[in-house]
C-alpha cells in the first residue's frame, strides 16, 4: 500500500514539476523576453545539443534569433548569448568582475586544467597573468623566442625536404602540433620534447587531445560524474589524467633537482617556482608542486594546442584558394632576403599580407571557438537585457565570425584583404576580432602566436608547394574540444618550388 502511495506521490510530483518547467530544464526561471529555442520539460535544450556541437548549435542561435537568444541545459542552467561586439565588451570589460568562471565550469574541467590561469578567477588569476606576461616581454621574443623558432623550423623544414623527395603523403595537423609542442616546450620550459624528431605518436598529445574532448562532452551531460565511473572513456580518462599529472610533475622534480637551470631569470617556469603569493590568510608562500602542475598544463595548452589549430586551418584555406598562396608567395619572395631561410623578427611588420591571412584564419577558426561566464549580481546589458545572478552568459567566436551583420554580406568566404582594407588598421577592434579573446583576459600570447605562424608558414610556402589530398572533407570537420582542432588528419603532398 505504501508503495503504491509513494509511486502516486512521486507521479503528482513529476506532474507539477513538468506545469512548471514546460519548456525548460529543471531549476530554471523563465525567460519569455529572450527568443530562443523552445526546449522540452525539465530537460530544457539538451537533446539539440546532443544533434549537433555547442558551436554549431550557438551559430544556429545566432541566425536565428540574432545576438541574444537563450536555451538551457539540466546541471549547466540557463544560458544566454551575447554574440555581438558591444554586448562582449560589456561583460568582458565593462562588468569583467561580475561576470567570472564560476565553480562549476571550474569542476567540469579541473581534471584537466585544475587551477591553472584558464580556470581561475580573483588574485590567483592575477598572479598566474603577472608572472606569465614576463615570457612575452620584447626582449624575451626577440633573444630566446624567436632563436628557438628559427631552430625548430630548420628541423621542419629538413623534414618537409625529405617528405617532398620521398613523395610522401604527411599528416600536416599533427605536424604542426609536433612543432609547436616542441618549440613551446624549450621557449617556457627548457625542455626539447624532441617530438618532430620522432615520427612515432606522441603519448603526451594522444592524452592531452583526449582529455580536452571528455571534457567538452560533460557540459551536455549532466550526470558525467556517474557515466564516467561505468564507462571505457571514463577509464580512459583517469588513466589520461594520471598520465598528463605525472608528465607535468616530472617537468617539475626534474628542475627542481637541476640547481644551475633554475638560476635561468628568462625561465618563465623558473619565475613560477621562485615567485611568491599570498594566501588566503595572509601568509606569503610558494607555490606547491600541485599548483605548479596546472600551470604547466594550462600554458602547454596555449602554446602547443592554439597555433598549431591555427597553423592547420591557414594552410587549408591556403590550399584552397589559389588566388591566395600566390599572392602570398609573391610577398614572401619580394621581402625575403636570399640568404634569409627564416623570417627576422626586425622585418615581420612588413609581411602585411601574411597578417591578413592568418587574421582571416582565426576570424573563420578561432582556437577557441566558444566560451562562457557566469553572472553574479543582477546586470543590465546595453541592449535592456536582464541577466539575472546565476545564469551564464555564452558566446561562440567561431559564429560571430560568419555573422553577415558584423562582417558583411561575404562573411563567410576567406578574404584576407578585408583586413588590409580595414579602417580600424590592420586587426580590428579586440571585440569585433575577439579571436585572442578581449578585455582584462585577452590573450597574453597573441604576438607570440603570430610571430610563430608567420615564422613557419612564410619559411614553408617560400620553399614549398602543398597539394591537399583528394577525397577528403572541404571544409574539415572539427573535433569535440575545449579548443579547434580539425577533427580527420589534414593530409598533404610536399613538392618543391
Amino acid at each position: 500500500m505504501y508503495i503504491i502511495e509513494i509511486i502516486f506521490g512521486l507521479l503528482i510530483y513529476l506532474i507539477y514539476l513538468v506545469i512548471k518547467y514546460p519548456d525548460r530544464s529543471i531549476g530554471t526561471k523563465s525567460r519569455p523576453d529572450i527568443n530562443g529555442m523552445k526546449g522540452y520539460p525539465l530537460i530544457g535544450n539538451l537533446l539539440e545539443s546532443y544533434k549537433k556541437s555547442i558551436t554549431h548549435l550557438m551559430y544556429d542561435a545566432l541566425i536565428a534569433y540574432g545576438p541574444n537568444t537563450t536555451y538551457t541545459i539540466p546541471y549547466i542552467g540557463r544560458l544566454i548569448t551575447v554574440n555581438s561586439p558591444e554586448l562582449l565588451e560589456h561583460v568582458l570589460k565593462t562588468k569583467f568582475d561580475n561576470y567570472v568562471k564560476g565553480t562549476l565550469f571550474s569542476e567540469i574541467v579541473y581534471d584537466v586544467l585544475g587551477k591553472g590561469i584558464f580556470n581561475v578567477d580573483g588574485q590567483m588569476w592575477k598572479f598566474q597573468r603577472r608572472l606569465a606576461s614576463y615570457l612575452f616581454r620584447e626582449q624575451n621574443v626577440r633573444n630566446v623566442i624567436c632563436v628557438v623558432l628559427e631552430e625548430e623550423t630548420k628541423i621542419l623544414l629538413n623534414i618537409l625536404q625529405k617528405n617532398a623527395k620521398n613523395g610522401d603523403v604527411i599528416n600536416l595537423q599533427d605536424l604542426f602540433f609536433r612543432f609547436t609542442f616542441d618549440s613551446f616546450g624549450r621557449v617556457t620550459f627548457g625542455i626539447d620534447f624532441e617530438s618532430l624528431s620522432n615520427e612515432k605518436p606522441v603519448p603526451f598529445a594522444q592524452a592531452f587531445d583526449f582529455v580536452q574532448s571528455v571534457v567538452d562532452k560533460r557540459f551536455t551531460n549532466p550526470i558525467w560524474k556517474i557515466t564516467e565511473l561505468f564507462t571505457k572513456d571514463g577509464a580512459k580518462m583517469r588513466s589520461a589524467c594520471k598520465f598528463l599529472s605525472d608528465y607535468a610533475h616530472d617537468i617539475i622534480k626534474k628542475r627542481r633537482n637541476n640547481e644551475g637551470t633554475l638560476k635561468n631569470n628568462n625561465d618563465i617556469l623558473n619565475m613560477f617556482m621562485n615567485a611568491e603569493i599570498d594566501d588566503e590568510n595572509g601568509n606569503v608562500r610558494k607555490l606547491n608542486d600541485e599548483e605548479l602542475k596546472d600551470i604547466v598544463l594550462n600554458l602547454i595548452v596555449a602554446g602547443r594546442d592554439t597555433t598549431a589549430q591555427a597553423l592547420s586551418w591557414m594552410m587549408y584555406n591556403i590550399m584552397v584558394n589559389p588566388n591566395v598562396e600566390d599572392k602570398l608567395v609573391k610577398e614572401i619572395n619580394s621581402l625575403f632576403d636570399l640568404k634569409d631561410q627564416i623570417l627576422r623578427y626586425d622585418n615581420i611588420k612588413q609581411f602585411q599580407y601574411s597578417h591578413a591571412v592568418f587574421y582571416e584564419t582565426l576570424r573563420l577558426h578561432p582556437s577557441v571557438p566558444k566560451n562562457v561566464k557566469l553572472c553574479i549580481k543582477d546586470d543590465i546589458l546595453p541592449n535592456g537585457i536582464l541577466i539575472y545572478a546565476g545564469e551564464w552568459v555564452t558566446w561562440s567566436t567561431w559564429a560571430m565570425g560568419r555573422d553577415k551583420r558584423i562582417w558583411g554580406e561575404d562573411a563567410q568566404i576567406f578574404i584576407p584583404e578585408r583586413f588590409l582594407e580595414n579602417k580600424d588598421g590592420l586587426k580590428p577592434n579586440q571585440y569585433k576580432f575577439n579571436s585572442f579573446n578581449c578585455g582584462p583576459r585577452i590573450c597574453l600570447g597573441q604576438n607570440f602566436a603570430t610571430i610563430e605562424a608567420l615564422t613557419v608558414s612564410t619559411a614553408i610556402l617560400k620553399q614549398f608547394k602543398f597539394e591537399l589530398l583528394p577525397g577528403q572533407k572541404s571544409p574539415p570537420d572539427f573535433a569535440q574540444s575545449l579548443t579547434l582542432p580539425m577533427k580527420d588528419p589534414l593530409l598533404v603532398k610536399v613538392h618543391i618550388r
